[in-house]
């Protein structure tokens, strides 16, 4: 049999908001060890406009405390590592730079399917601008007002949520209808909103129906499958999806960021929330772990207890941006 390829050095960065870092380990006696790290401002932005710029920029400082080459005279990661300590093994990054994802969500009841859709766009990098229930403490909106609604927020995204499975139908499919007009009324050549349904699971066929292939449409598992029973991953997995494509596949550099790695990119807060399982894997499973990650522009709370991750994303709260709210809360 052939001897099994065996990972020696190890290429780690993550793209933040505000700082970019890049971390460096290697094989020693058997075991990783941390060797150095490198940290510069992320270049996501203006004049740079080119996340790998900042990564490169964070693995020179490496280069300067340990000597290693890792970058070839074109700007290409060395990869896998050359005699000699040049380059690495594998390369890996994960992003929180982007924009989160900007929702509106609907719901008919507050305090139930709308506050679980809370909570599957809190797992994610999402942030809601407004809510429309049909329990709302505005009232009953009209159609029209809906309508403005969605349109003064200019959402990425539309999470259309409630009615038990075999529940609700016809004001789950108002808050389409509403949704599905406010869509058809932005002018052409802008970008219009995804819709997630994430409702009465009997209503998807209905549902598609009224949009008509003219909107795209997302479905993921009923967030509240019966009036006692909540399911959010599913539609947590679709935000996140879309965070991944829309807004941090968009990054400007993440192309070339994406080509050095053998592995997809991950959102921090993803990797942060798998290490977090992973330590509670390690540990005595008769308790939890918390993790918390307090970045620029979002802080992360992660938490694993009973084999289940549980994670909550605040894109609005963070050191550099919303601080003030950040100590408060």
């Amino acid at each position: 049999m052939p001897e099994e390829q065996r990972i020696g050095s190890i290429l780690l960065a993550d793209c933040g908001t505000v700082t970019t870092k890049a971390v460096l380990l290697d094989r020693v006696d058997g075991e990783y060890h941390f060797i150095a790290c490198g940290e510069v401002p992320t270049t996501a932005e203006f004049p740079w406009a080119d996340v790998s710029i900042g990564i490169r920029q964070a693995v020179e400082a490496i280069t300067e405390i340990t000597g290693r080459r890792l970058f070839d005279a074109s700007g290409n990661l060395i990869c896998p590592e050359r005699a000699g300590q040049e380059g690495v093994d594998i390369f890996a990054a994960t992003i929180s730079a982007s924009q989160p994802l900007q929702v509106v969500l609907s719901g008919l009841v507050r305090d139930l399917s709308v506050a679980s859709g809370e909570r599957a766009a809190a797992g994610t990098y999402s942030l809601v601008k407004t809510i429309l229930a049909a329990d709302g403490r505005d009232g009953v909106l009209s159609e029209e007002e809906r309508v403005r609604r969605i349109r003064d927020a200019a959402p990425d995204v539309i999470c259309i949520v409630g009615g038990t499975d075999g529940g609700a139908a016809t004001p789950v499919l108002e808050f389409v209808e509403a949704a599905a007009l406010a869509c058809a009324l932005i002018e052409d050549g802008n970008t219009r909103p995804r819709i997630l349904f994430a409702g009465n699971s009997r209503l998807r066929e209905r549902v598609a129906s009224l949009l008509d292939g003219q909107i795209e449409l997302r479905v993921a598992d009923n967030v509240r499958p019966t009036l006692t029973e909540e399911s959010v991953y599913g539609a947590q997995a679709e935000l996140d999806a879309l965070y991944v494509s829309e807004k941090m596949g968009r990054l400007p550099g993440v192309d070339t960021v994406s080509g050095w790695s053998p592995v997809p990119l991950a959102p921090t807060a993803r990797a942060f929330g798998r290490l977090v399982h992973y330590l509670w894997y390690l540990g005595d499973s008769s308790r939890g772990v918390l993790g918390v990650d307090v970045g620029g522009a979002n802080t992360v709370v992660a938490a694993a207890f009973g084999g289940q991750l549980h994670t909550t994303v605040r894109s609005d709260l963070g050191t550099a941006f919303g601080i003030e709210r950040f100590l408060q809360q």
